[in-house]
């Protein structure tokens, strides 16, 4: 029979090895708490030590700790590049991605993970290898050493605690606008390894096998909110699903989700449908009923009053259009049983649009793929075409000889060519929400930013081919990667918006000149300067402590007048200069 529970602290002695061989003596207070199933350590004392190879086992007391005295030595001098560091640490509090960190994970775990993502940010596409280096010269926010042992049991602890990574990503999407758009997209992630992947279709084209990863993205804030891990055989119509039941667990389900022709099909807008979620996805102008609805209203694209306002070379209107779709019951109810084919009529809308500068550009691409399409075959390099360049050649050109053996004429089939033309430069974008043509066009174009994204991941946060074995461990990494996204995306839109500030602040004409001239100087500046550039420039700025016994004296060293002015105008502190130049907007 099991002693029974009283709920009273327990006094036990508790020793244990070190690897010299002493053994440390610990006095524990423990309590055993009974909904928990667990013991509850209330305090813990140090006795001493029992040195290594004590005959007796007689513990002696250890060395005790240093107290600071006038007769000190001093602690020797530093230096540590501070403007980088300075910034990236600024990012991470303005953006909450800090504090989501801390608010779901244990703060050495939080520091490691934002010490990563620092890193991957400052140092574009470098391994992990080199981090204790760049610790040593840069203030980050987990003080001890990464080395590889310890990002690789980082990443594996991330991995198989999947109620952390959730968690940060419900403290993401509290910060997002959940009644605004919400952009999805996949992209396709190479690996070495084969046990962490199914052979797929890799858009990389490197020949190596390929896990899935699925983003959501706030189109207001820019800011990833959530990702997530498929097998690379899956089809990118099969994450749509996945992502309407993270909506729901996010709680966003209110945003209008923004997606790419490549996830368009009766399906996906079905289950959307039914499950009232608002969405903005890109349609082929190929599809039957979308041509011909185009073909029907290409009059109205001709005419002034379909002018966008923001950019003149696009044409765009809104066609209201009752659609029917099918689909299979799930469960049964009333008269309705499981299995039965149902169909319903839904109202979308169908944005049409024309853009008269991507005409031209289409034709030319079309003219310059069949003139070399036509040198080459006159040359006798048939055989060494491409399947699809074959294909091209056979629905484009006609070939024929002047007499037996005669030379090889080759002419541009002139019908396919007009056909082929008639539609260049028109696109379309489906709807459920009714909304004005050119706001969903802004929405649409905002979600071509998740393509730079899936670049930065690759090349700025080491994602393009991973070199891990384990399945778990890829998702913790991923999970790293992912808080670096988020710092690229703040720091973009920072700078993307001070740019914007310095150029209406020029405009201002109580601003005196001389702080004009140095914020046009500054935007001058950033306009060449590429995210990497940037961080590198700032990564110059250095403080240095010299301490001798006679006292420290700090030095900050590498900093121009124009340095202090952008981390003064993005508020960044430590940095003012006295008198500040303060930026004026117009209102």
């Amino acid at each position: 029979m099991s002693k029974p529970i009283t709920g009273k602290t327990t006094t036990s002695v508790w020793k244990q090895k070190r690897k010299n061989g002493d053994i440390y003596v610990w006095e524990r207070q423990t309590v055993y708490i009974s909904e928990t199933r667990k013991t509850k350590e209330l305090s813990r004392k140090l006795l001493g030590k029992i040195p290594a190879g004590s005959a007796d086992g007689e513990i002696v007391p250890t060395r005790p700790k240093r107290k600071k005295t006038e007769d000190a030595v001093p602690q020797p001098s530093t230096r540590s590049r501070i403007g980088s560091s300075s910034l990236l640490r600024w990012v991470g509090e303005q953006s909450g991605i800090t504090d989501d960190l801390l608010s779901c994970m244990d703060e050495g775990s939080a520091k490691k993970v934002d010490t990563i993502a620092q890193f991957w940010l400052a140092n574009q596409g470098d391994r992990l290898q080199r981090m204790q280096k760049w610790q040593f010269l840069h203030p980050t926010p987990y003080l001890g050493p990464i080395s590889k042992d310890v990002y690789h049991e980082l990443f594996e602890y991330l991995g198989l605690n999947e109620d952390i990574v959730q968690n940060y990503f419900l403290a993401r999407a509290k910060r997002c606008h959940k009644e605004d758009a919400v952009a999805f997209d996949s992209s396709t992630v190479s690996s070495y390894s084969r046990y962490i992947t199914r052979q797929g279709f890799n858009k990389a084209g490197d020949g190596l096998d390929a896990v899935k990863l699925l983003t959501l993205f706030d189109l207001a804030t820019h800011q990833p909110i959530a990702f997530a891990r498929e097998p690379g055989n899956l089809a990118d119509v099969s994450g749509v699903e996945n992502a309407l039941k993270q909506f729901s667990f996010l709680n966003i389900s209110k945003a209008q989700i923004v997606t790419d022709k490549r996830y368009y099909n009766q399906n996906n807008i079905g289950q959307m449908l039914r499950k009232h979620i608002k969405f903005l996805t890109a349609a082929s102008t190929d599809l039957s009923w979308v041509n011909h609805h185009l073909q029907k209203n290409k009059s109205d694209l001709e005419t002034a009053s379909s002018l966008c306002p923001w950019d003149f070379n696009i044409h765009g209107i809104t066609v209201p259009v009752d659609a029917e779709f099918t689909y299979q019951r799930q469960r049964n109810r009333g008269e309705a049983a499981k299995g039965d084919t149902l169909s319903e009529t839904r109202r979308l809308y169908l944005h049409l649009y024309l853009n008269r500068k991507r005409v031209g550009e289409d034709e030319k691409r079309l003219a310059t793929d069949l003139m070399s399409l036509k040198s080459d075959i006159e040359k006798g390099l048939w055989d060494e075409l491409c399947d699809s360049a074959q294909k091209k050649a056979e629905k484009y050109l006609n070939t024929s000889r002047l007499g037996r053996g005669g030379k090889l004429k080759v002419a541009i089939n002139e019908e396919a060519y007009a056909q082929a033309r008639k539609d260049y430069g028109y696109f379309a974008l489906v709807s459920n929400k009714a909304e004005d043509c050119f706001e969903a066009l802004r929405k649409y174009r905002l979600r071509e930013k998740i393509e730079e994204a899936f670049k930065d991941t690759k090349n700025r946060l080491d994602g393009t081919c991973t070199c891990v074995r384990d399945g778990d461990i890829l998702k913790g990494r991923m999970f790293c990667q992912f808080v670096g996204l988020g710092y690229q995306c703040f720091l973009h839109a920072k700078i993307k918006e001070l740019k914007e500030k310095l150029e209406l602040s020029l405009s201002d004409k109580k601003l005196v000149e001389k702080d004009k001239d140095q914020n046009a100087d500054l935007l001058k500046w950033l306009k060449k300067q590429s995210m990497q550039s940037l961080i590198d420039w700032f990564d110059c700025i250095e403080l240095t402590s010299l301490r001798s016994e006679a006292g420290t004296v700090t030095q900050r060293s590498g900093e121009t007048k124009r340095d202090r002015l952008f981390f003064t105008l993005l508020g960044i502190p430590g940095f003012e200069e006295k008198p500040q130049n303060q930026l004026k907007v117009c209102p």
